[in-house]
């Protein structure tokens, strides 16, 4: 079983005696949902108003720019993975942009989100894309510390995916 956020950063939590209650939820969801708080969680420790949106809604968090509301899809995969070991050596995280929902039966509407943030929740990093930088269906980023070849077509890391970095790429000056 993996261990909790708070166990992770070493906190020690007092047993409790109430189970949590069954849920009728799928993994999924749960995943996407960490995911959310997470971004919304890296954004306001930043210093950045940000804030989750309501369901049904085509964005995941809306962030406040000195006024300006930038509309914010997240996306998440629990681990790197290697889609085809016969042409790629070396695993990604994989992202798959146009749908939503479960098995991906969903478009998104066209401009329904202004960046995306692309969270790879093994090692709790995100990438923050801005939609128009994204013309594909699928993304995939580099694992960090995995080596690579130079000419190789995964071209894009977490480092080089700041939200600073977004900000910059849709004309607002930080």
């Amino acid at each position: 079983m993996q261990q909790s956020l708070f166990e992770h950063l070493g906190f020690d939590l007092p047993d409790c005696e109430l189970a949590r209650p069954d849920v009728e939820c799928s993994d999924d969801l749960e995943v996407g949902k960490a995911a959310e708080h997470l971004v919304c969680a890296d954004l306001i420790m930043s210093g950045y108003r940000a804030f989750l949106s309501d369901q049904g809604l085509p964005y995941d968090i809306l962030v406040d720019i000195d006024g300006a509301l930038l509309r914010v899809q997240v996306k998440s995969t629990r681990k790197p993975k290697n889609h085809d070991p016969r042409t790629r050596a070396t695993p990604g995280y994989f992202f798959h942009l146009r749908r939503a929902g479960k098995g991906g039966r969903r478009r998104y509407p066209e401009n329904a989100f202004d960046l995306y943030a692309l969270v790879a929740l093994d090692r709790q990093a995100i990438a923050y894309l801005p939609a128009a930088d994204c013309s594909n269906q699928t993304i995939a980023l580099r694992v960090p510390g995995e080596r690579y070849l130079q000419n190789g077509s995964m071209n894009r890391e977490f480092q080089e995916a700041s939200f600073r970095h977004a900000l910059s790429r849709l004309g607002f000056e930080q």
